[in-house]
């Protein structure tokens, strides 16, 4: 397997784990990431019955503080509290795994920013499960949304870029559609994020604005990991049709990839 250097060279990968396992892993990571994080979401806001969580105007943290109180006018009382902020420290730790089982698909100076953004990512959103929005350490809860929402759509905004500038130098790494996704999707999040924090909604929305700069990450991994797993499959379809013995020079290849 091979994995691409700046200037276009394609150059073997010696990274000590087989890069076809190392992709898998990756992208396994980004989807069980998501995929958990969006399941204890439903699960922790569904034990919210009285009053019912709302998604259109609580936000994501409420679900994370389990002492009944009054935040900032919104009645807060998760009873699965322990669930959301599982979810958040998971979501945390498997997308930093993911994004540096992955940052292989890049040369160096986007695997660089890749890999800060998704460490920085992931000390944000575990500092958000560590400590709830009301507590006496409130503002490193507050902390670490800031980090995980800005640094999680920065990550996918670096991928996105740097899938676009590797096609134009003809290394079709990941499919355009992803690309397109990529730089899309924290448009979209830190616009969302903008509308919330300017006040230009109701406060009946907060939620709805507040997910929008959260989800987008979320989509975004997902994807992510969906791309790099067909990806993969394409590839081994492809070496199996060149003959035994033979293997593909790069992974994907621009065909299997437009």
């Amino acid at each position: 397997m091979y994995t691409w250097r700046p200037g276009g060279r394609a150059a073997p990968y010696d990274g000590g784990m087989d890069a076809t396992v190392r992709r898998t892993a990756g992208a396994i990571a980004f989807l069980v990431g998501g995929l958990q994080y969006v399941t204890l979401e439903a699960v922790a806001a569904a034990a919210w019955t009285d009053p019912r969580y709302d998604y259109l105007s609580n936000y994501i943290s409420d679900l994370g503080v389990a002492r009944a109180q009054v935040y900032q006018g919104r009645t807060v009382d998760s009873p699965l509290a322990w669930v959301m902020n599982t979810g958040f420290v998971l979501e945390g730790l498997l997308f930093a795994f993911g994004a540096v089982a992955l940052s292989v698909l890049f040369g160096t100076a986007a695997r660089r920013l890749v890999v800060t953004f998704a460490l920085l990512h992931c000390v944000g959103i575990v500092l958000v499960g560590l400590f709830d929005e009301t507590a006496d350490a409130g503002p490193t809860h507050l902390a670490g949304a800031f980090l995980a929402i800005v640094f999680g759509n920065l990550t996918a905004l670096a991928v996105g870029v740097a899938t676009l500038v590797g096609r134009t130098r003809g290394r079709a790494v990941l499919p355009l559609w992803f690309a397109v996704a990529s730089v899309g999707l924290p448009v979209l999040g830190f616009a969302s994020e903008g509308v919330l924090l300017a006040g230009l909604a109701d406060v009946r929305f907060d939620g709805l604005f507040e997910r929008g700069g959260v989800y987008s990450v979320t989509v975004w991994q997902l994807l992510f990991g969906v791309a790099v797993l067909v990806g993969l499959r394409q590839s081994a379809r492809s070496t199996d049709q060149s003959g035994p013995g033979k293997t593909s020079a790069s992974w994907p290849s621009s065909k299997a990839t437009r």
